[in-house]
């Protein structure tokens, strides 16, 4: 497939990825200055429980679907035996519910535990989608698939806005959720029958096999993930309050923005090294440096200038959305964008091992850096840097810690080590919030208010960071160059057009 098109696939995922993002952003406002802090909150709070729940019930077969899809597998034989999997993992769930509902441990009469069982349901329901969407993926079928993404975030926003005009009711909103998930599942499994007559197909001992093999290590690996994804909702909203969950639930949102700029890349780079390990060749282990080292240097071209942008207009983005009530999220969120940065570094090389099908040897890993995770959140939020802030920072060495063994193994295993132009990239980036700094402190006594300091500021930020990058990285005006024909409307409307024909 031609360089040209994996970049244009990646811009349109990312671009449906922002678009949808930007919606869900638009939903979080309209709850926030409707509801208040403590609604988004509580919404948080909820979604923090309900991730600790499906860590415990959703092992990673979700990621032998995906890999299994990538090698060219059956597509139906694939569907038959990952909804059998999640359908039976998800009536364990709900019978272990219904038990501490028997127990009065958990009750859906309550406000907080309808708005709980709503954020379930929509997990529940999004799950059984994306076992869907993932044949769009894996084929690489990325403009209906982004159809189908944008479609079902639509029809939320506009359940939102009909429940907050009509019914301004807590437990109404959190329903608007379950929602998506539902219309991401019709629409996925239509799309498949009708246009390209993928149905279900019935599993076999053989595909149930080749599924737990590759899940297996991640039956340890997944829910200690999912428990680090959530956990920090939830000591949050325990330990500084569910105002202080709105102000993290608030700046997480907001780096979940950044963060989506790597999903669509690095899912296609997945499932490009799945099929390029299938088989192992030097000419195949060679190709795949060549793609992951141009695939890393792009990621961190576009990254790194997004996240100096957030950085800088912090303020003024927090101010404009949410209003004064959640400007103490500023600084969580520009702890969350450097934890960014360090993702679009790290998690590219997690990629490889898992192409590889080495994912055991996370296990030790993730069991030790979950114990440091729940220490240093337990130091951090309630005691040394309480609230949001401190689980933002906690967030931070949980990226850092230990991302250097992920190098060493990819070097062992493919021949992939540390890529040497991390240092251009990582050093642009601070001498650019050095910048930023020093003329926002210049401009403070010229009386502007604070947050419109941020644009002159910005401005010389970003000159002096691709000055330094173009100064250190020699490569700077060619990704500059690719960006810029990626963007070429011709050509991505042929692009568009080939892929509503099927082509």
């Amino acid at each position: 497939m031609a360089r040209q098109d994996l970049g244009r696939k990646s811009l349109l995922l990312l671009g449906s990825t922002w678009f949808g993002s930007a919606l869900g952003m638009l939903v979080s406002i309209l709850i926030a200055r409707t509801l208040g802090p403590e609604a988004v909150g509580s919404i948080g709070f909820s979604m923090g429980w309900v991730g600790l729940l499906m860590a415990v019930l959703l092992p990673g077969f979700a990621q032998a679907h995906l890999k299994r899809l990538a090698e060219g597998q059956d597509p139906g034989r694939c569907l038959g035996t990952m909804l059998s999997v999640q359908l039976a993992l998800d009536l364990l769930l709900l019978l272990a519910l219904g038990v501490a509902w028997a127990a009065g441990v958990f009750s859906p009469r309550s406000s907080v535990g309808q708005v709980f069982a709503c954020m379930l349901g929509a997990q529940l329901a999004t799950g059984l989608a994306d076992v869907y969407l993932k044949v769009f993926i894996a084929r690489e079928w990325v403009v209906p698939y982004a159809l189908i993404q944008l479609v079902a975030r639509l029809a939320r926003l506009v359940a939102t806005v009909l429940v907050l005009a009509w019914a301004p009711r807590l437990t109404l909103v959190a329903a608007t959720f379950l929602l998506e998930g539902l219309v991401s599942l019709a629409g996925a499994a239509l799309v498949l029958a009708a246009r390209h007559g993928i149905g279900l197909r019935a599993p076999t001992a053989e595909s149930f096999r080749g599924y737990w093999r590759f899940a297996r290590p991640f039956l340890v690996t997944t829910p200690i993930a999912l428990i680090q994804d959530s956990v920090d909702r939830v000591v949050v909203g325990r330990w500084a309050g569910l105002t202080a969950a709105g102000y993290y639930h608030i700046a997480r949102a907001l780096w979940e923005a950044l963060g989506s700029v790597m999903q669509a890349p690095a899912t296609l780079l997945f499932t490009r090294l799945s099929q390029l390990y299938t088989r192992r060749s030097e000419s195949g282990d060679r190709h795949a440096r060549g793609l992951f080292e141009s695939g890393l240097d792009k990621l961190l071209f576009l990254v790194v200038p997004l996240a100096l942008a957030l950085w800088a207009g912090a303020e003024l983005v927090i101010l404009a959305l949410y209003g004064d009530a959640f400007l103490p999220a500023v600084w969580p969120l520009r702890l969350l964008v450097i934890t960014s940065v360090l993702q679009a570094i790290v998690n590219p090389y997690t990629l490889i091992v898992n192409a590889l099908e080495e994912a055991h040897r996370f296990i030790p890993v993730n069991l030790v850096r979950l114990v440091v995770y729940l220490s240093v959140l337990a130091l951090l939020v309630p005691w040394l840097l309480p609230g949001a802030t401190g689980a933002a920072l906690a967030r931070l060495i949980l990226v850092a810690f230990p991302c250097w063994v992920y190098m060493r193994w990819t070097r062992e295993l493919a021949g992939i080590g540390f890529y040497m132009r991390i240092p251009a990239y990582l050093g642009a980036f601070v001498v650019s919030l050095a910048v930023f700094h020093v003329v926002a402190a210049l401009l403070a006594p010229a009386h502007v208010p604070g947050p419109w300091t941020a644009l002159p500021a910005a401005l010389v930020a970003f000159t002096g960071y691709f000055l330094c990058l173009g100064w250190t990285h020699p490569q700077t005006g060619d990704n500059l160059r690719y960006a810029l024909s990626l963007l070429s409307p011709r050509a991505f409307q042929d692009f568009l057009r080939a892929g509503l024909r099927g082509t």
